[in-house]
């Protein structure tokens, strides 16, 4: 009798998530190992979804929580309870926005986080109260709906991939519940550092290198013999076009002259870089007088908040539209129309990755776009200042530079730092002049971040996903 096939169920709740599955193939690939494999999203109408997994002959499920709670404030309240937020700037940050800039509808939500800041500093005097807030938490996490469909897909091994949304965290905890192995194969840098904690833990883990393995042991006191450094399976897709001939192809249909120069600037959402806009303003500038030569083009990048969702400008689009000629372009994020965050259209990442492979240096303030740079050969510079002015801290740029992961990123040799006019240009000429310019931090960068076994990063995910499936249960209790 023939063994029925080991089924693999992802979750995914954001379209970075689903972008690291999908471009280079890595769940059709696993099907093509005699997986059976389901996809568990917000929105099964999603076209990229529903165009991948019926030509792949996978599962597409959707799932979304019922319970009012997940529906409120709770996953920002949380971080109160749980987290050591004054030590994080990246979380206080959440806290100053919510008390100083953000306009509320009801008054008493401008307020409630000082009243909840009582807690925090409470909580932080009585470890134990954290403990026991976690253990009741736990408690909303049980769930009817989500064991009936898990008991329905009756997975073998459920890999979630942002574990800090209130559906992937339901459907892990009672995966779990229910003895079926779990692991957690995260979308993002930051997502252990800046995210607070995550609502349920799994029994392996998939890292990006040694710096997100290390990230699991000191947050969660991960055994090391549990984690898996991978790689991130959607960066092969820059290896691959580092290796190859320039698709002038694509760069001439974003009105890219193929055999002139070109900086890339990639834009930050306004809440994180809120004077970028008059960067970007003053580089076309200087663009047109020549200043970095009289072919140099700039291609600019807005960030899928600049264009989608409720952190979208519309001013700065108006603002970079009126920027526009032959040597000053916009290359807009292809997005998906879709209830699934950040949906990003399957073409649009090679077009990313063929534009960046092509340009003299990436500006960038260290999104995962300045990744992008690194793994396709080129620098990035960080422009960590606010313009023609200098605003408050918590305003500011600048406290980008306090987030864990930018830090350590920085500190590794990813990213050059600027902090006004002058030395931006000043780093612009630098790999104008120079392209190998920092080459050997760069690359040290890469080895910490970014560690996986030979030939990619999909392959070794693979392995992994599929050693993972066929340890034994014994194997998974001992955890």
């Amino acid at each position: 009798m023939v063994a029925k096939p080991q089924h693999i169920c992802y979750l995914v709740s954001h379209g970075f998530a689903a972008r690291m599955l999908m471009q280079t193939n890595l769940l059709g690939l696993l099907r093509e190992r005699n997986f059976e494999v389901s996809l568990v999203a917000p929105d099964a109408l999603d076209p990229n979804l529903m165009s991948y997994c019926s030509n792949n002959g996978i599962q597409l499920i959707e799932y979304k929580p019922s319970g009012w709670i997940w529906k409120s404030h709770y996953m920002l309240y949380r971080m109160y309870f749980l987290e050591d937020i004054k030590s994080n700037p990246a979380l206080y940050e959440k806290h100053y926005y919510e008390t100083h800039l953000l306009n509320h509808r009801f008054w008493i939500l401008k307020y409630l986080p000082y009243v909840l800041m009582c807690f925090y500093n409470l909580f932080r005097k009585i470890p134990i109260l954290r403990k026991f807030y976690w253990t009741c938490e736990q408690q909303f996490l049980k769930s009817k709906q989500a064991i009936a469909l898990i008991q329905k897909i009756n997975p073998h091994l459920v890999i979630a991939t942002y574990p800090v949304n209130p559906a992937e965290g339901i459907l892990l905890y009672n995966a779990k519940k229910l003895q079926i192995k779990t692991s957690i194969h995260l979308l993002s840098w930051d997502n252990i550092t800046c995210k607070g904690h995550f609502l349920a833990l799994a029994d392996y883990y998939l890292a990006w290198g040694p710096v997100m393995e290390q990230e699991f042991i000191e947050k969660y006191q991960i055994p090391k013999d549990r984690i898996y450094c991978c790689g991130v399976p959607h960066f092969d897709i820059h290896t691959q076009t580092k290796n190859q001939a320039v698709r002038t192809d694509i760069l001439k249909s974003l009105q890219i002259d193929p055999d002139k120069p070109w900086i890339v600037f990639g834009m930050s959402s306004p809440r994180f870089a809120p004077r970028e806009i008059d960067i970007v303003e003053y580089l076309a500038k200087k663009i047109k007088e020549n200043a970095f030569g009289e072919t140099m083009q700039l291609v600019i990048r807005p960030h899928p908040q600049n264009v989608k969702g409720w952190m979208a400008d519309p001013e700065w689009i108006r603002r970079l539209e009126s920027l526009k000629n032959h040597r000053i372009l916009l290359f807009y994020p292809e997005m998906s129309e879709s209830s699934l965050l950040w949906s990003m259209d399957q073409t649009d990442f090679q077009k990313l990755s063929t534009v960046l492979s092509g340009c003299t240096v990436c500006i960038n303030s260290c999104s995962t776009l300045s990744m992008d740079a690194l793994m396709v050969g080129k620098g990035n510079i960080a422009p960590m200042f606010d313009g023609y002015e200098k605003l408050n801290y918590w305003h500011s740029s600048r406290r980008l530079l306090d987030y864990t992961h930018i830090k350590k990123f920085v500190a590794l040799g990813g990213s050059q730092v600027v902090t006004d006019f002058a030395s931006l240009n000043s780093e612009i000429l630098n790999f104008i002049y120079n392209p190998n310019y920092q080459l050997t931090q760069r690359n040290h960068c890469i080895e910490h971040e970014f560690a996986f076994e030979a030939p990619s990063a999909t392959h070794t995910s693979l392995n992994a996903i599929e050693a993972i499936a066929f340890q034994t249960k014994n194997a998974v209790d001992e955890l």
